[in-house]
């Protein structure tokens, strides 16, 4: 059961607190106006960031991002050099039985439960180990880093070398391992604002043989711009549930009457904060959220709260 938490509209004191379940009350449906349910022919969005990393001589891991679908994503469909290999249902997999030192294509597509699909996402490649290597690719060198915005840090370096082929890299924040990218650029998002960081990145190859890590370089990221005058900052608690996909913010001018339909409203991913910009001078607006699992299932309203613009 999806329960959404209290709903908070930032410097506003909110109403009380109405928790919401899903009990069939406020449940995301659509009608076509004669009670029948019209067809879903909506695909889900392309997976993203797919990575690909040998598991030594005969085996590769892949892994990528979750797709999103108007009802919900039921699984993927994972391509090797084109041809089905598995429908995993999870945004992970680790493809056997490769022959060593061969390269292989993998390209990842969504499904839903209307066996809609979407198109494949941006193929990449994987380099199976050669058994018996234990050289390790060179040390990374010229590691630059350079701040992006108040959140961010976009990181590049040039390639290393290994005596079979450097498969990857392992880029490292403060010592602790944050990405694996296959090339020489890596943006770091999901920073705090006015905060040092500190990066490495060590190369890896297929037999798993790991560089010894760049030199160390710095960036403090730049501090939070003010919110546009003409928006709402909101703040929910989290829905803590295994199937949860993400939570929609609703919003309009009347109290319990909102400009979007119900499962129409704004899908903002799974985080507990965002903020409507471009509303109305002179208006208030009442804002709720809810939320929704990867069927589709969503909770009803959380509490209402409002806010004026000046």
């Amino acid at each position: 059961m999806l329960r959404t938490k209290a709903l908070l509209l930032l410097a506003v004191t909110a109403v009380a607190v109405v928790l919401a379940g899903c009990n069939g009350v406020g449940e995301a449906e659509t009608s076509n106006g004669t009670g029948n349910t019209p067809a879903d022919t909506t695909s889900p969005s392309p997976p993203a960031g797919l990575t690909g990393a040998a598991a030594g001589s005969t085996g590769a891991n892949l892994s990528w991002s979750a797709s999103t679908d108007n009802v919900g994503v039921t699984g993927y469909i994972v391509r090797r050099n084109g041809v089905q290999v598995a429908t995993p249902a999870a945004t992970s997999y680790t493809d056997t039985g490769l022959s060593a030192g061969a390269t292989y294509s993998y390209a990842v597509a969504a499904r839903d439960a209307a066996g809609n699909m979407s198109p494949d996402s941006t193929s990449v490649s994987v380099t199976t180990a050669i058994a018996g290597d234990t050289t390790p690719p060179s040390t990374p060198t010229g590691l630059t880093a350079a701040v992006a915005g108040s959140t961010g840090a976009n990181l590049s370096w040039s390639a290393s070398t290994d005596n079979v082929g450097v498969t990857g890299y392992i880029v490292r924040r403060n010592g602790v391992q944050v990405a694996t990218p296959a090339t020489t650029s890596y943006a770091d998002t999901g920073l705090s604002a006015a905060t040092t960081y500190s990066y490495t990145v060590a190369a890896r190859d297929a037999a798993g043989n790991i560089s010894p890590n760049s030199a160390t370089v710095s960036v403090t990221t730049g501090s939070t711009p003010p919110p546009p005058s003409n928006s709402a900052g909101l703040a929910w608690d989290a829905v803590t549930v295994s199937a949860l996909s993400g939570y929609r913010v609703y919003f309009g001018t009347a109290p319990g009457t909102y400009l979007q339909s119900v499962g129409q409203g704004i899908s903002v991913g799974n985080v507990t904060t965002y903020t409507i910009t471009g509303l109305a001078s002179g208006a208030r607006y009442y804002f709720a959220v809810t939320d929704f699992d990867t069927l589709g299932q969503e909770s009803s309203y959380s509490n209402e709260v409002f806010k004026d613009i000046p």
